[in-house]
């Protein structure tokens, strides 16, 4: 089997507890030192998440024998361009965050020991970042959240949560009746953000490569590449093969979503299935070990599930993906609408111009503003 030569986390290696130097001046909090020896033993879960900067809290909480609080945060500032410079890079570090009945009105998420990532993402105005929430709670919150457990020797999905979902993102607004002028802008708006991309990528001397940020690009490359054909095909008059591409763009969004939720733990995983898939089409006898991948396989195959997770949720999947499904699987449906003359036209559509624009509208909308966020820039 072919390496994977796309990497998405930095080379990795043991150092043995006992030769780590701990700071004698630095404070810490016994309770969440056992928090993470009982993480460490598999004995607690954890959520997988994309969480608001500005609602976490650097540091923890103590409350004294008196009653009072104190909230200790303290970390070197010096180390912050450093991690700047590797989510420049392309590295997307996952930010611990742990459940503090001390925080002010009422509690909150704090965060003990990613404090400079945490900076480092605030500097850069990525607002939405990576999280791993130590035992989690079952509120759905803005993005979707995945939990984990041990399973032996490797992780598994204990269960999900979808995003609370109030309203869809718009980028055309109510113009959805000229399908090719609100498809141009929201190409105009992918071409945007790829150069967008590129500005904020910065290679890290030194460092193995990361390559997200071409993740990111060739995810936007590729819906811009889809939203032209939808063009096209609109002004060819076959619908039909327009509405399989609004299909493609909506399947991939759903694998990306998953993707961004944590780069560094679903990215590599969805690597792996794809390299194992394509394994077995270029040699069916092959025996591949699917343990590592553990329960995650049906989650990333299962499209009605990543629908229910992702940003667009059961409801757009609902109303789009059936009709969608029907022309993807030529369902006689197609034929029996032609099927009554010789006419050999084939310009008519099961949908409409501005049904096809609201999809894609909602559909691009949600792409975008994630892909930007990760880039500091608000769609």
């Amino acid at each position: 089997m072919a390496s994977i030569k796309h990497a998405r986390i930095p080379e990795t290696f043991r150092i043995p507890a006992n030769q780590i130097a701990i700071d004698p001046s630095s404070r810490t909090d016994p309770r969440i030192t056992n928090t993470y020896a009982a993480l460490y033993r598999g004995e607690i879960k954890t959520a997988f998440t994309r969480f608001p900067n500005s609602s976490i809290i650097p540091g923890f909480y103590v409350r004294h024998a008196s009653g009072s609080v104190e909230h200790v945060c303290g970390f070197d500032a010096a180390f912050v361009p450093i991690e700047v410079k590797s989510i420049r890079a392309g590295f997307r570090p996952v930010l611990d965050l742990h459940w503090s009945p001390h925080a002010p009105n009422g509690g909150g998420y704090i965060c003990p020991d990613d404090e400079i990532a945490l900076t480092a993402y605030r500097e850069l105005n990525i607002k939405s970042v990576p999280c791993r929430i130590i035992r989690p709670k079952p509120t759905p919150g803005a993005e979707a959240a995945i939990w984990i457990e041990q399973h032996g020797q490797y992780l598994k999905m204990a269960r999900s949560v979808p995003p609370v979902i109030s309203n869809y993102q718009s980028i055309v607004g109510n113009e959805v009746s000229d399908l090719p002028k609100a498809l141009q802008r929201m190409m105009e708006l992918c071409s945007r953000l790829r150069t967008d991309i590129k500005a904020f990528h910065e290679e890290n001397r030194g460092s193995a490569p990361i390559h997200y940020h071409h993740t990111l690009h060739a995810m936007v490359a590729r819906h811009e590449r889809a939203l032209d054909s939808v063009l096209q095909f609109v002004k060819m008059g076959r619908h039909e093969h327009a509405l399989a591409i609004v299909r493609m763009a909506y399947e991939a969004f759903l694998n990306f979503y998953l993707d961004w939720l944590s780069p560094q733990f679903f990215g590599l995983r969805m690597q792996a299935l794809a390299t194992y898939r394509r394994a077995e089409i270029n040699d069916r006898n092959c025996v591949l070990d699917w343990k590592p991948l553990s329960n995650f396989r049906g989650l990333f195959e299962n499209a009605a599930e990543k629908a229910r997770l992702s940003p667009l949720g059961p409801l757009y999947h609902d109303h789009a993906y059936p009709m969608l499904s029907l022309i993807m699987h030529q369902s006689y449906d197609g034929i029996e609408a032609e099927a009554c003359s010789f006419d050999d036209d084939g310009s008519s559509s099961p949908v409409s111009q501005a049904q096809i624009c609201r999809w894609l509208d909602f559909l691009t909308a949600a792409l975008l503003t994630r892909v930007g966020n990760d880039v500091g820039v608000q769609i």
